[in-house]
Parts: C-alpha cells; sequence; structure tokens
C-alpha cells in the first residue's frame, strides 16, 4: 500500500511521455525538463513498481511487459486527474450556458414546472434544454455525452453512472367510479393482482415497477395503450375500463373529484427513487449541483423523506 501511495502524477505524465517518443531526451523536451530529471522519476517509478518499465538495451526503447499495464493505468489516472481539475475550475465559474437534460416522460410534465422556473430565475445566462424520452434512450444519449444529466427511476442497469438522490415517489391506486373497492381504506399488492390495471406500453420502466409490485410477468391487457401519458390511463379508468397507478406528483394535478377515487396502497409503501444522473468527471458539475438543490426543494417535503416503510420499485430486468 506504502508503494502505490507514493506514486505520483509528475511520475505518470514522464513516463506516458517516455511511452509515446520512446527516447528519453524527446519526452524529456516533450516535459519541458532535463533529461537527468526525467530518467530520476522515471527510476523511482520502476522501484515503486518493483520492476523495470521499458528496456533501454533496444533502439527504440521498448516498453517492458509490466510497462504495457502500467502505462494502462497511468493513463486512466492522468485522465481522471484532468476531470478533476476541470470539473473544479468549472464548480467555481458562474453558471452559465447550456445544460442539457433529459427526463423521463412519466416525471417530466410534473416535475419541469416545478423547477424549471426557479432555475432560470437564479440563473439568468443558463440556457436549459430539456428532452423527454424513455430510460434506455436517455441512458444511451447520456452516455454518448449528447446529455449532460438525466433524471429517471433508479436502480438503473447499466450503473456506472454517478447518481444522486433527488427524491422518493408513492405510488397509488386510482379507481374507476364505483368500484368494488372504493369504500377500502387502501388496497394491497394482492388485490392489485387481481385487478384489470391500465398499463403504460413496454419501454417504459414504471410500466414494470407496476408489474413487479402486482406480482405480474405477463399482464392480461383487454386494452393496450402505446401512449406516454397517465391522462390517458386516467380518462380510461373513468370509463370503467379498469384502475391504474399514479405516482404522487401525478395524483397531486388531479381534480378534486378525481382525487376522491385514489387509494393508497398498504405498507410497506411502493415508492419509485428518483435520481439525476451523470457521467463520472463530468464538468458540469456546478450547474448539476445547483439542479440537484432546486429540484429537491421544489417537491412536497413528504417526497423527501425516506421511511422503513418504503419498498423501493426495481424495473431492472
Amino acid at each position: 500500500m506504502e508503494r502505490s501511495m507514493a506514486i505520483t502524477l509528475i511520475q505518470l505524465q514522464y513516463f506516458e511521455a517516455l511511452a509515446e517518443h520512446c527516447h528519453f531526451g524527446r519526452a524529456a523536451k516533450a516535459c519541458g525538463v532535463s533529461q537527468p530529471t526525467l530518467s530520476a522519476q522515471i527510476q523511482k517509478l520502476e522501484e515503486l513498481v518493483n520492476g523495470s518499465l521499458v528496456d533501454r538495451r533496444s533502439q527504440p526503447i521498448a516498453l517492458t511487459p509490466l510497462g504495457v499495464q502500467v502505462l494502462t493505468h497511468a493513463q486512466r489516472t492522468m485522465h481522471s486527474a484532468q476531470s478533476l481539475l476541470e470539473a473544479s475550475r468549472h464548480f467555481h465559474m458562474p453558471l452559465e450556458g447550456r445544460l442539457r437534460l433529459g427526463i423521463i416522460p412519466t416525471i417530466a410534465p410534473y416535475l419541469i414546472p416545478r423547477f424549471a422556473p426557479e432555475l432560470l430565475r437564479r440563473f439568468a445566462n443558463l440556457k436549459l434544454e430539456i428532452e423527454e424520452a424513455r430510460t434506455d434512450q436517455l441512458l444511451e444519449k447520456l452516455d454518448s455525452g449528447m446529455l449532460d444529466a438525466a433524471i429517471l427511476a433508479v436502480p438503473i442497469s447499466p450503473n456506472h453512472f454517478v447518481q444522486e438522490a433527488l427524491y422518493r415517489e408513492p405510488l397509488f391506486a386510482y379507481l374507476p367510479e364505483g368500484h368494488a373497492k372504493s369504500q377500502d381504506l387502501f388496497l394491497t399488492s394482492s388485490e392489485l393482482k387481481m385487478e384489470q390495471i391500465l398499463l403504460l406500453p413496454e419501454g417504459h420502466c414504471f410500466r414494470d415497477q407496476v408489474l413487479k409490485l402486482c406480482g405480474v410477468e405477463r399482464p392480461n391487457e383487454r386494452i393496450t395503450v402505446k401512449v406516454g401519458q397517465f391522462e390517458t390511463l386516467v380518462r380510461l379508468a373513468d370509463e370503467g375500463l379498469g384502475m391504474t397507478l399514479l405516482p404522487q406528483l401525478a395524483i397531486d394535478e388531479l381534480s378534486a373529484v378525481r382525487q376522491k377515487r385514489v387509494k393508497p396502497i398498504a405498507e410497506p409503501r411502493p415508492v419509485r427513487q428518483v435520481a439525476l444522473l451523470t457521467l463520472p468527471g463530468n464538468r458540469k458539475i456546478g450547474m448539476v449541483d445547483a439542479l440537484a438543490q432546486i429540484v429537491r426543494a421544489s417537491v412536497p417535503e413528504g417526497l423527501r423523506t425516506n421511511t422503513e416503510q418504503d419498498q423501493i420499485l426495481d424495473s431492472t430486468k
């Protein structure tokens, strides 16, 4: 452990240059130091890794098998160090420029009006670009650098993204008028399994979460609706075609008449965990941190409180 902790970025920088130029003199010139200085640091690095990194007898100089392995780690370490420096510089800069944000359809219409006005009011030089898409599409764009951040339900796979929890959102059942369970105080997951549940189409993580909650792999759907909005499902429920499940922020947007048809689900309370995702080394960390704080403040306080009775729904396969 002491050996690895003693390795310096300067040593790795000099070794990268030597691997690139295959010559001590040219590598030293590229680093702006004398050849003895570079050679001394390479020797110290070799002592720390307990082996030769280059074959000094060959012309031009060649890496040893150990040198090839060390170079791979050196390049990763130098890249991470550079990303850290750039991120820290961006953190202290004023929040301005473009922030490309992705949000899944079951969150976007209820969350954007809550946080966007305050974000833009607080940061007058910030340009916010929001894209609504399914989880798989957002992860692909986030991975490719087409988005700076994404708000969606977790856990997700793959999970190499940096996740910052925003809030937990409980799910409720929305019943047709006159439903047999209308007078019950709550519904259980076993009761949901016996019901005709109106669902979002395949590809939406909320659909998978509901199916897991109900303990059903293949639902018996009498009607399939290929839309990504809850409003259509609510209208179909109003017509007596089944019940549906809604997250709390969607419930809050219902009329007073419709809210009377909402029933909680028995504990453990089913919730979806909503998080803000970025790639490691994100250079817009200042913007992302400010966004996370404003989003948290925009939702009801109860959603920011975690309880032991919560059952976090999982949409991963």
